[in-house]
Formats: C-alpha cells, sequence, structure tokens
C-alpha cells in the first residue's frame, strides 16, 4: 500500500508529466529544451505580448536560466531528445533542493510569465488574461474551466491576486500535498488528456 510519502513524490510526478505534455506540441512523446522556450513563445503570442517587448525579453531571460540549469545538471545536447521519464528524472535534479531551487531557477519564469500576462499591470489576474495563458501552454478547454472554476474565474470582473497566483505556481512544482491550491492551476492534474500511458500512477 502506497505511503504518504510515496503518494506525495507521485503527485509531483504527475505535475511534471503535465508540464511535459505542455511542450510536446505534436505529441510524439519527445521533447527538446528548445521546445520549452517556443512554448513561452506560444503563451506570450497568445496573450497578446508584443515578442520585442520588455515584458517578453524579462520572460526569455528567465526561460533562458532555466533551461540552462537543466542542461547543466542533465548534460544533455542541445538536440536531445527528450522521453517523460526522463524529463521527470531531470526535473528531480533541477529541484533536488526543493524550494530553495524552485526559488533560484522557476520562479524567476512564473513571475515574468504572470507579470505578461497581467495586460492592464494591476496586480490581478482575470479570467479572459487567464484563458489565454492557459490556451498559449495547450491545456484543453474543459480543464481551463476546471483551472479557472477551482480559482474563483467564473466571470471576466473577478480577479485573482498575482501573489495568490505565484504561490500556486510554487505549490504546482514543490508541494505533495495533495489538497494544496496549486494542484489544479492546469485543472484536472489526474486527467488523462494531458498524457496516455507514461503518467505517474498513485
Amino acid at each position: 500500500m502506497p505511503t504518504p510519502h510515496d503518494i506525495g513524490t507521485r503527485l509531483i510526478e504527475r505535475k511534471v508529466d503535465v508540464c511535459f505534455a505542455h511542450a510536446d506540441h505534436d505529441a510524439d512523446g519527445l521533447i527538446e529544451l528548445a521546445d520549452v522556450a517556443t512554448l513561452f513563445t506560444r503563451i506570450l503570442t497568445y496573450v497578446g505580448e508584443p515578442l520585442g517587448s520588455r515584458k517578453a525579453g524579462a520572460v526569455f531571460l528567465a526561460v533562458q536560466g532555466f533551461c540552462d540549469h537543466m542542461a547543466a545538471v542533465t548534460g544533455w545536447a542541445p538536440d536531445h531528445r527528450v522521453t517523460p521519464p526522463e524529463w521527470r528524472e531531470a526535473m528531480a535534479k533541477a529541484l533536488v533542493n526543493g524550494a530553495r531551487d524552485y526559488d533560484r531557477h522557476i520562479r524567476p519564469v512564473g513571475e515574468a510569465v504572470w507579470r505578461a500576462v497581467d495586460r492592464d499591470d494591476d496586480g490581478l489576474i482575470r479570467l479572459p488574461e487567464f484563458t489565454a495563458f492557459q490556451r498559449g501552454m495547450g491545456t484543453p478547454g474543459h480543464n481551463i474551466r476546471r483551472a479557472a472554476g477551482a480559482y474563483g474565474l467564473r466571470d471576466s470582473g473577478a480577479g485573482l491576486p498575482l501573489s495568490r497566483v505565484l504561490d500556486c505556481h510554487r505549490d504546482f512544482y514543490t508541494s505533495p500535498d495533495p489538497d494544496a491550491p496549486g494542484n489544479w492551476l492546469y485543472g484536472d492534474v489526474w486527467s488523462d488528456t494531458f498524457w496516455d500511458g507514461t503518467k505517474a500512477r498513485l
């Protein structure tokens, strides 16, 4: 019978699988680190941020830092084709120090991206902005609705504080707690539509 530790580890692996599926736009079961950068170009395009803007520059700089960290911990060549199990193992290495590694290598990406998503710079993420972000990520429609509902974004007037979004982003990558609010950042983390056949099982 799985222990709470086993379940927590598997939950984080499952969330890492979701990230892999976002980067694997052709669904061939393989990605390169360059696909990660491409994913964030898509997000910026979907939210309407010019690729030459200051906000876009901050996103690309943060993403490059993350990719450099992944390459350093894995030794992957630029053309290395990454499988889902390899990605899961690499993310474990990238976050071996837990929250400390998250704050150094992943949090800057989250901060830069969500500031770009906040189109009017009012510190709130509203439903149209949240939806545009999710579409850029490639999140299926039913999971966009699930995520929006989990955070109370049921109409364009309600807003989610940017600080709370970043807390959820941190939860998603670091928390083994099945009840962590960040688990729902991309909808139903257990959904088969994210990844079929290789995802971590509880």
